[in-house]
């Protein structure tokens, strides 16, 4: 709780208080640093000024009078106003300006500069997001099959898994053991927008789920298709799709796409490949198995000056290469993932 404080105050029956509230905020009497109170069926409103208030007072039949009231806490704004005075001034150009959060985990990647104070910084991102328990430093980078990196609790509680909650869907997610990237949201709700009844849709690089769900979330006719490499990421797409009551709806299955896919022998409407670093090799699969005028999401890596034009090229040579012809019918930059390089997407309808 926040101090008390002595103010001015306007005593107005409790029927009659929102009128009053917004008499005030309209003609700037109201003080918003301090909290209004009941009591004894009247309302108290904190008053930064009197001066002009007598006609306001008649109108709604209210008193002046003096009371205690309770500061509002502020909430710092952002990290720097936290650290302003726990870290050398020279510092504080060098705070992360993003970082990730995930469930009630927060990713950040702390600049060599600011290791000697990194525990105060993660300190520091714990009071500004009170819900968060653990902060953890992204060590290295991504690698491997299985897209993993490698994290360090630097505060909080010594953990890495999570439940979190994106557009409507639960996830359980285990970041030692599966890939997962908050910043792909936005991209996940725009798909999944993008379905329509009936659909038939391949998520040939699935993860922990989230694409797959959203999808059958937001397009309760479509059926989904689900592959997964990594055996651990897909337990928790099992677990996902339970909590998402989506299993009706979501087919899982673990393996390499390219060995799943031999042995299914049907074409769908939609393919989506969320693995940008090495999408392109996958290329072939994805066109053979797109019915015609279906759509391909492609994520790659584009860079140079126009990384739109850079990966679209890319992608243009491989698809003429191979002998099919699409249209593009959208592109965007997603993220960028280092100085200029980008995860970008391309949405490609597939000719006949």
């Amino acid at each position: 709780m926040g101090k008390r404080v002595e103010s001015w105050a306007l005593r107005i029956e409790k029927n009659r208080a929102e009128e009053a509230r917004r008499s005030l905020l309209k003609f700037g009497f109201l003080n918003p640093e301090l909290k209004p109170f009941e009591e004894d069926r009247f309302i108290y409103f904190p008053l930064k000024k009197l001066e002009g208030i007598d006609d306001l007072l008649k109108e709604l039949k209210a008193s002046i009078t003096t009371a205690s009231f309770e500061e509002r806490v502020k909430r710092p704004r952002n990290l720097e106003e936290i650290l302003l005075k726990e870290l050398p001034r020279e510092l504080l150009n060098s705070l992360p300006s993003s970082y990730d959060l995930i469930g009630d985990i927060v990713l950040v990647e702390i600049p060599p500069e600011l290791k000697p104070y990194e525990k105060t910084v993660a300190e520091g991102l714990i009071k500004l997001y009170p819900s968060v328990k653990t902060v953890l430093s992204k060590e290295g980078v991504t690698k491997g099959a299985y897209r993993l990196r490698e994290y360090r609790v630097i505060a909080g509680l010594n953990k890495f898994e999570t439940i979190h909650r994106e557009h409507g869907c639960i996830y359980r997610i285990d970041l030692r053991k599966a890939f997962f990237n908050p910043r792909m949201s936005g991209e996940r709700i725009r798909v999944a927008g993008l379905v329509s009844k009936g659909e038939r849709v391949l998520d040939m690089f699935a993860g922990i789920g989230s694409f797959s769900i959203i999808i059958a979330k937001q397009q309760p006719t479509a059926m989904i298709l689900a592959i997964e490499l990594n055996p651990e990421a897909y337990k928790l797409m099992l677990e996902n799709i339970r909590l998402n009551k989506v299993e009706d709806r979501v087919k899982p299955i673990l393996g390499d796409c390219r060995e799943v896919l031999k042995d299914i022998h049907e074409k769908f409407d939609r393919v989506i490949m969320d693995l940008p670093h090495s999408s392109i090799n996958y290329l072939d699969l994805a066109l053979e198995k797109t019915r015609r005028n279906g759509v391909i999401h492609l994520y790659l890596v584009g860079g140079g000056g126009d990384p739109i034009k850079d990966a679209y090229e890319k992608a243009s040579e491989k698809i003429q290469d191979l002998g099919f012809d699409v249209d593009l019918v959208y592109a965007r930059k997603v993220m960028e993932i280092a100085p200029r390089k980008f995860t970008i997407v391309l949405d490609l309808r597939v000719k006949g």
